[in-house]
């Protein structure tokens, strides 16, 4: 018993230790738990130059970009870019160099030195594999530089691939959008170009060319554009847009392409000076329909030619007014005006560049020349201004000088000045003496009742008191009239000579002797003088389209009565009333020969009051 006891315990303890060995052997089988793996830190910091540096090098690094992290943060952007780009130029192998040169990138960014931002980012970005998901971050930091050129930042904005972080494209998609809604077409086209086939924002231009397409008139396009645009993953807004592009409806806002057709009348088989004229106004013309409106119009030109016949001018008008047009323009002598305005039954709108007659045309008849009583009644003014004592007028029997010169006694009159005397002489007169003595002798005799003088009494010149000699006078009498206001020696009387803006017209100052017009006052033109702004546009305007140089003045002419009417036309007026409601009401139009409002149903030059100085207008006031 005692043994079979003793072989109990020794079983029982043997069990123990086989269970023993079996837990430890387990856990020698299963080993220790396994540890959390490391946290994503993400891709490490470029460096600008792989190559040795020195501790001390790497420490003043590190220095530089912890003061330049404070001073970014405290809104110091000077110190900012002074310390990285030290980093850069001088420590370009520390590990801090590439993190350097992104923070003077947005230090340069804050400032507004987009160029500095987009050269430091684009460098930075060559320092990144092309999966590098911080490339969006670094492409929104160059767009968002560039607050004042859409077109560069829709550039920066299509440069962000595909699969970058979700935040990073919300912000992309709404500068995008913002930037390609302030394009032209034809730079949503040359973006579009330029985008990379893994853009992934590509969708954004897709749909606004689509809604230009389809403005123009081009549906097949537009579908083609919407269609890649859901295709490439178009969504909210733009989703809709596509959508809507599909079904041929533009969004709210928009409309398509409008067509117009405008007509010209000019005498191109006519004598072959003035053929030769009218095919330069021509010229002008074309520029003018091709440009002034723009993509969303699409502007087509009916071309007649009267032949210098004013009984055919009649007819063409009367043709053209059962036709579709909006407007004719042409009519470059007084009798073809007239007789194409008295020709219309509907009020059709005519606008001549050279005409002087638009008043005896009836309503709706313009010419971009004629009277301007407003620029005589200002010259009234200067009289009053200088204290002139009494004024004398000489002036062509033509009605346009009729008119100025009644707006300048008119005005006289309101300011208690005395008009002493009016002579006219006959249009087309070449001799002026017995309106130039006449009016000479009038300023004198009441200058010897005013100064209780007899006739005998000898004048000094330092006795006279101040009068003039109004001229409101067209640009081709000036040439005669002026030889003969010197002949007759009017400024040893101390008798000063006023005019209007014939006597300030470029071919006049150019052609005429200096002498003849140095110390005349008069109305000039403002924008009519070389280097305008609206003759360097019209001059590139021309030049692009034509692929020559302008070498005359005289398509200005044309384009500018053109531009009148397409500026009207411009609001989509729906009958000829419409267009002559906007026609009257167009103000401060500036255009190649000048700066144009409608007053009074009569377009009008803005002038400015000029001295004549051998040549040379010189500004009064």
């Amino acid at each position: 018993m005692r043994g079979y006891g003793r072989s109990a315990r020794m079983r029982f303890v043997c069990g123990r230790y086989v269970v023993l060995a079996l837990m430890l052997g387990a856990c020698t089988v299963a080993g220790p738990p396994p540890s959390a793996p490391p946290p994503d830190l993400g891709p490490s910091d470029p460096i600008l130059e792989l190559r040795p540096i020195s501790a001390g090098a790497e420490a003043r690094a590190a220095q530089l970009f912890a003061r330049a992290e404070e001073a970014f943060r405290a809104g110091r952007l000077v110190e900012a870019r002074e310390f990285t780009a030290e980093i850069v130029s001088e420590y370009p192998a520390a590990a801090v160099s590439a993190r350097a040169l992104l923070l003077n990138a947005r230090a340069a960014g804050d400032a507004g030195d987009a160029t500095a931002a987009d050269t430091a980012s684009q460098r930075y970005l060559e320092l990144l594999p092309a999966d590098d998901p911080r490339i969006a971050s670094v492409r929104l930091l160059q767009a968002e530089a560039f607050t004042d050129d859409a077109a560069v930042r829709v550039d920066r904005l299509m440069r962000i691939p595909a699969g970058a972080p979700a935040s990073d494209l919300a912000r992309a998609m709404v500068l995008a959008r913002g930037a390609a809604d302030m394009l032209e077409p034809e730079e949503l086209e040359a973006a579009r170009a330029n985008t990379p086939s893994d853009a992934a924002l590509s969708w954004v231009l897709d749909v606004r060319a689509g809604v230009a397409a389809l403005e123009a008139g081009d549906e097949r396009t537009a579908s083609q554009l919407a269609q890649l645009a859901l295709d490439s993953g178009a969504t909210g807004l733009d989703q809709a847009l596509a959508r809507g592009l599909l079904r041929g409806q533009l969004p709210e806002g928009r409309e398509r392409m409008t067509t117009l057709t405008i007509a010209t009348v000019l005498p191109i088989g006519g004598p072959p000076a003035l053929a030769d004229y009218a095919a330069l106004v021509a010229e002008g013309i074309e520029v003018a329909a091709a440009e002034v409106l723009g993509d969303r119009f699409d502007v087509t030109i009916t071309a007649r030619d009267d032949e210098a016949d004013p009984a055919r001018t009649a007819s063409l008008v009367a043709e053209l007014e059962e036709e579709s047009v909006w407007g004719v323009i042409g009519f470059l002598e007084d009798a073809a005006l007239e007789a194409a305005g008295q020709a219309r039954d509907r009020g059709l709108p005519l606008v001549s560049p050279t005409a002087r007659s638009a008043s005896r045309g009836g309503e709706g008849v313009y010419s971009l020349e004629g009277p301007d009583p407003q620029a005589a009644a200002s010259v009234a003014q200067y009289a009053a201004d200088q204290g002139y004592l009494r004024v004398s007028i000489v002036h062509s029997q033509a009605p346009e000088s009729v008119e100025e010169a009644d707006a300048f006694e008119l005005a006289m009159q309101s300011l208690d000045i005395p008009v002493v005397g009016r002579f006219a002489y006959a249009v087309g007169a070449t001799f002026f003496e017995e309106q130039i003595i006449g009016a000479r002798n009038a300023l004198r005799r009441d200058e010897i009742a005013a100064l209780r003088l007899s006739e005998d009494d000898t004048l000094h010149a330092e006795l006279l008191e101040p009068v003039a000699l109004f001229l409101p006078i067209p640009s081709e009498d000036v040439e005669f009239v002026a030889p003969q206001v010197a002949h007759y020696a009017l400024d040893t009387l101390a008798i000063d000579i006023l005019g209007t803006s014939g006597w300030t017209d470029p071919r006049v100052l150019e052609e005429l002797d200096s002498r003849h017009t140095t110390g005349v006052v008069a109305t000039a033109a403002v924008g009519l003088e070389l280097g305008s702004p609206g003759s360097l546009a019209f001059q590139d305007a021309y030049e692009r389209h034509f692929q020559r140089s302008l070498v005359s003045p005289v398509p200005a002419l044309g384009h500018d009565a053109a531009l009148l009417l397409l500026e009207a036309l411009r609001g989509r007026p729906r009958s000829s009333a419409q267009v002559r409601e906007a026609f009257e009401a167009l103000r401060d139009v500036e255009g190649a020969t000048g700066i144009f409002s409608v007053v009074g149903g009569r377009v009008v030059r803005l002038t400015k009051l000029v001295y004549i100085d051998n040549g040379t207008l010189v500004p009064i006031g």
